[in-house]
């Protein structure tokens, strides 16, 4: 399938831009749910990928909507990485789940272009009006339909300790050669200056990709290159990885067998020194070092590309095939209400900026350092899987921890990235 993508730059919830991607078709009415009405029996099932820190957000999100007496929601909470693989499977089950968390973008409309998600244009008509013409576009499918309701959005940046860098006498690097620096001088003083953790989060290289390539070939380069228009064995992506390989001399050595809870231990214990990570990480710091915590912009490599910064958007999803899609509609409703994103981003500690313009939000110093980065932003892409579609994160995973393990690899590497994504593309 030859995929068209789209490009825009607008405000997003506080005016930052948004680059809208691929697009797809939604199934519309012929769902039997939608035939039949609503079935009364049973609750409205909601699958969440939110655990640990993020699932108190849900959870009053969810008793806010029963409280209101017009219908039940039971939450079932299922560990990221387990909901990802099984994503596809809850929705082309016999009988799925109603209501689901999932990512803004390309990710989404993977879903709609094989009929599974509902068309959910009467919660946006009904009463989303003041949210973002972007944010509308990013829910949308090549048709204009909307599948995706928004609740928020984050950043991301590297992170590290205010008095670890004080104790290492670094600087916030703000340039590429600076940042270099840094970890020559951090790695000097037998401090590890960058871990990730990719054992069992292999995705996490796919942030220095991206932002890798944001940095070296721009923006536009690099939604052509997730959506097929250029090839991952160009000689831009080679680029990248040039610079790729100027940061592993620098990388915990033992990166792939270190878990993402390991590598923030290690972080947090000062014997790593920065880690490039989203917002959504920062309740993993332990409370005794929350106030030291602080990230900067990732470095500048070319001062003219235009600065893009990643931006994910999170909402809701649901199935074309639920019993329950009066429900669906009122309690999504409700989610994108003021009231509603209020109550989330307060359960979710400060780690996302709101969807609804209108809802209010306390941001912390980080929140509002992030929030000043994302409106800066000449642009803003979402994260590779989501901006890609979901089947080709796996690829990417494999070429880009394949790349640390191998780097002299690199001509074979890139050659079968491309020969998978092609084959991904190929079979949508």
């Amino acid at each position: 399938m030859t995929h068209q993508p789209q490009r825009r730059l607008a405000a997003l919830g506080v005016s930052i831009a948004a680059s809208v991607l691929l697009a797809g078709c939604v199934a519309t009415g012929g769902a039997t749910g939608q035939a039949n009405g609503d079935d009364a029996s049973g609750p409205l099932i909601l699958q969440s990928r939110f655990t640990d820190a993020e699932k108190g957000g849900m959870e009053q999100l969810v008793a806010g909507f029963n409280e209101l007496g017009e219908g039940e929601v039971e939450l079932n909470s299922i560990p990221t990485s387990t909901f990802n693989s099984q994503l596809p499977t809850y929705l082309t089950s016999a009988n799925p789940p109603d209501v689901y968390t999932w990512y803004a973008g390309q990710a989404t409309r993977d879903y709609a272009e094989q009929d599974l998600l509902l068309d959910l244009g009467d919660v946006w008509d009904d009463g989303m009006g003041d949210f973002s013409p972007a944010l509308r576009e990013l829910s949308q499918t090549e048709d204009g339909s909307e599948v995706f309701v928004p609740t928020g959005y984050y950043w991301w940046g590297v992170y590290y300790f205010r008095s670890d860098f004080e104790r290492l006498g670094i600087e916030p690097p703000t340039t590429w050669d600076e940042f270099l620096a840094a970890c020559d001088r951090i790695q000097e003083q037998g401090v590890t200056p960058v871990t990730m953790g990719l054992s069992d989060n292999a995705w996490l290289a796919a942030a220095w990709f991206d932002y890798l390539n944001l940095r070296v070939n721009g923006g536009e380069f690099h939604l052509d290159l997730l959506s097929g228009e250029e090839s991952f064995d160009s000689p831009e992506v080679r680029a990248v990885f040039e610079e790729f390989a100027k940061v592993l001399p620098y990388v915990d050595p033992a990166v792939l067998g270190t878990s993402h809870n390991q590598a923030m231990s290690d972080f947090a214990q000062g014997k790593a020194a920065m880690y490039l990570l989203g917002a959504w990480a920062q309740p993993s710091v332990p409370e005794d070092r929350r106030d030291d915590l602080a990230f900067f912009q990732f470095p500048i490599i070319d001062e003219a590309v235009p600065i893009a910064e990643e931006a994910p958007t999170d909402g809701f999803i649901a199935s074309v095939s639920t019993t329950k899609p009066d429900l669906v509609k009122r309690f999504l409703e409700y989610v994108a209400s003021a009231e509603a994103q209020s109550m989330l981003m307060k359960g979710q500690q400060g780690t996302a900026l709101a969807a609804n313009p209108d809802a209010e939000q306390t941001l912390d110093d980080l929140a509002t350092q992030g929030k000043e980065m994302l409106e800066s932003a000449a642009q803003v892409t979402q994260f590779f899987n989501r901006d890609a579609g979901d089947a080709l994160q796996g690829p990417a995973d494999a070429a880009l921890t394949q790349f640390i393990a191998q780097p002299d690899s690199l001509d074979a590497i890139l050659r079968d990235w491309q020969a998978a994504a092609e084959q991904v593309r190929d079979g949508s």
